[in-house]
């Protein structure tokens, strides 16, 4: 069953749940019984994680305005040397 909305001239938005793909354009209001036209809107996007929706405001805030870092990254003890001389010039992390 899918919720769909619909909204009365005289009320307020109504929600009534009908099979997928059965919900009529006009339903009659349960308070005033007025026809009540059916609203489109976005699903219901709020039921999105937690974290997803934290990583993706973050990504959205660092497009015009990067954080600032306040002290370097922890450098990591060097790893093998590559045996390439020109490999010794690429930066490590």
């Amino acid at each position: 069953m899918a919720v769909y909305a619909y909204r009365c001239p005289h009320c307020s938005a109504i929600e009534v749940a009908f099979p997928i793909g059965t919900a009529p354009a006009a339903v009659p209001c349960p308070g005033c019984g007025a026809s009540s036209a059916r609203t489109f809107s976005a699903p219901m996007l709020t039921r999105t994680p937690a974290a997803l929706s934290a990583q993706s405001r973050r990504a959205e805030r660092s497009a015009s305005e990067p954080e600032v870092v306040t002290s370097l990254p922890r450098r990591r003890a060097p790893g093998p040397v590559a045996a390439h001389p020109a490999a010794r010039r690429l930066p490590r992390p």
